[in-house]
């Protein structure tokens, strides 16, 4: 199925206005292939999510969890989860540890003295760099 090509939340949400609104979400060409790259057709839901938005409209079609948080390819070290137990789309990263590892800013500029006030700021701040 090529919605298997869309994340859930997404595709969630094309769900929902395709059931309130009526507009049906265009979806990429390459995601409308089949495995012989045919050009495969969907079926018409728009009924049938229409029918879901008329029997949530008066409630909170969603439902929030704490054991589950979606985070998209989002770069975390540990002490930012949360409780959850399933955890999608997080990339864990051990913290930086100085003492191991130096970091070395690189400041570059397309015109003349416009990151004088950034660097100026950097040499009166502490700051993890250890080269700036």
């Amino acid at each position: 199925c090529p919605y298997n090509s869309i994340p859930y939340d997404y595709r969630m949400s094309q769900m929902w206005v395709e059931g309130t609104l009526g507009i049906v979400p265009k979806l990429a060409p390459k995601i409308m292939l089949n495995e012989e790259g045919q050009n495969i057709t969907l079926s018409d839901n728009t009924a049938m999510f229409a029918k879901w938005a008329k029997r949530w409209q008066d409630e909170e079609p969603y439902r929030f969890t704490k054991a589950i948080h979606n985070y998209a390819a989002t770069n975390l070290i540990p002490r930012h989860l949360g409780p959850e137990y399933v955890i999608h789309g997080a990339k864990l990263y051990s913290p930086w540890d100085p003492s191991r590892t130096e970091i070395t800013l690189v400041i570059s500029e397309w015109f003349f003295d416009r990151s004088l006030n950034l660097i100026r700021s950097l040499d009166s701040k502490d700051h993890p760099f250890s080269k700036v």
